[in-house]
């Protein structure tokens, strides 16, 4: 058996023992030059699930938004250690605390302070995510982000503590580089990564076109419950992104060899934990021990993870269009073909 043929059974293993447990499943592998796409069960129209299938990745849109980040500070636009403040539309208010202001790298490494969600999530809500997936964060502006930040009070001091989760911070991220940059996020990510790195499948919902929402899968709650889209219009920086295994592969192929892009230092960048930064993360990126960067995502129909192995050159993406991950599975998956 040849390399790529061992590394294409590897992924047709894993998805089809995904697939038997959700409505539809895509795997992909890098190792080396060698990259192996499978999909199993249904995109939710009439198809399987294949390297071209658009789905919406989720929180993973945070490794991409802390990417548009390193690239801004390399090109000299602005600073880790800047405060968000100075980059959000004038008279916008931040918290602070203990006189210590919340900076881009704060956000980018979940220590800024802020709750996980801009918004208090009642039992109506609650219960409409439960039933339908439906759009926690539906009508939900960039206006009342940057009012829900003003109104907020931080739980620490920024830059203290351990990691604390927030789709708040990495929201209020996105939207002060894109207001900083005078795009909206979805135009900033598309020209300063997308474009660079070769991603011709990685959008917004508002940027897809005609033929690639055909080749949209349909999420699920369960395996037969249709989920909502979530467009994410409040905060993309959080979670907004579609994309294909195609293009995540060709994503992790750059984290897997920065020196071959343009984006090398950004990249690069990414990777280090920051001066000051807790020691499990990167800008964006978690770590598995010395060895794993990884990401997953999750909305009212999809979970998703990608992860790379800088050191080993392998790298592996599980996308499912259902309210049920692979996370797991995933991290064998890249720990085997290692």
């Amino acid at each position: 058996m040849t390399t790529g043929q061992a590394l294409e059974a590897e992924a047709r293993q894993t998805a089809e023992r995904i697939g038997r447990r959700r409505r539809g499943v895509v795997v992909g592998v890098r190792r080396g030059a060698e990259t192996s796409v499978v999909g199993a069960g249904d995109t939710g129209r009439g198809a399987v699930p294949d390297a071209q299938t658009l789905v919406e990745i989720g929180s993973i849109t945070k490794v991409f938004t802390s990417l548009l980040l390193a690239d801004g500070v390399v090109r000299g636009d602005w600073e880790l250690q800047t405060p968000v403040r100075e980059l959000l539309p004038d008279g916008a208010s931040v918290p602070g605390r203990a006189d210590a202001a919340v900076t881009l790298q704060h956000l980018a490494t979940h220590t800024s302070g802020l709750v996980r969600s801009p918004s208090r999530i009642g039992l109506r809500q609650s219960l409409r995510f439960l039933q339908f997936g439906h759009d926690v964060y539906a009508g939900f502006s960039g206006d009342d982000l940057l009012e829900a930040l003003a109104t907020t009070r931080l739980r620490r001091k920024p830059g203290t503590g351990g990691v604390t989760y927030s789709n708040f911070g990495f929201g209020v991220l996105g939207h002060a580089l894109a207001h900083a940059l005078g795009q909206d996020f979805g135009q900033a990510v598309t020209e300063r990564i997308c474009k660079p790195l070769g991603l011709i499948d990685t959008a917004t919902d508002w940027q897809l076109t005609d033929e690639q929402r055909e080749r949209s899968a349909q999420g699920f709650r369960g395996r037969t419950r249709p989920a909502a889209p979530w467009p994410l219009e409040g905060l993309p920086g959080a979670g907004a992104l579609r994309s294909t295994a195609s293009d995540v592969l060709t994503f992790l192929q750059a984290q897997l060899e920065p020196d071959s892009t343009p984006l090398t230092e950004a990249i690069r960048l990414t990777h280090q934990t920051p001066a000051g930064g807790p020691a499990g993360m990167g800008l964006g990126w978690h770590r598995a021990g010395t060895q794993v960067l990884w990401h997953n995502g999750g909305t009212g129909g999809f979970r998703t993870i990608a992860a790379v192995r800088p050191g080993e050159g392998t790298a592996v993406t599980v996308l499912v269009n259902q309210a049920a991950g692979a996370d797991l599975a995933a991290l064998r998956l890249l720990k085997r073909v290692s």
